[in-house]
């Protein structure tokens, strides 16, 4: 999924991701590994976490920091 898609995807799932979210059941999907080229040879790995992980990552955040 797109950044740009993720508004219409909790318009849809808010409530089932809400409720997993405040049942302690959520669980982010797994890590997408990449490999990319370094400039000086040999590759280095990437982890890349899907939107929706991310963007709840990031809302958990602002709430413990205004703690």
């Amino acid at each position: 999924m797109r950044v740009s898609e993720l508004p219409d995807y909790l318009r849809h799932h808010w409530p089932e991701l809400k409720a997993q979210l405040l049942s302690g059941r959520y669980r982010p999907s797994p890590v997408r590994r990449v490999s990319i080229l370094k400039p000086g040879g040999g590759e280095r790995l990437l982890g890349i976490q899907m939107v929706v992980d991310r963007f709840i990552q990031q809302a958990m955040m602002q709430v413990l920091q205004a703690l």
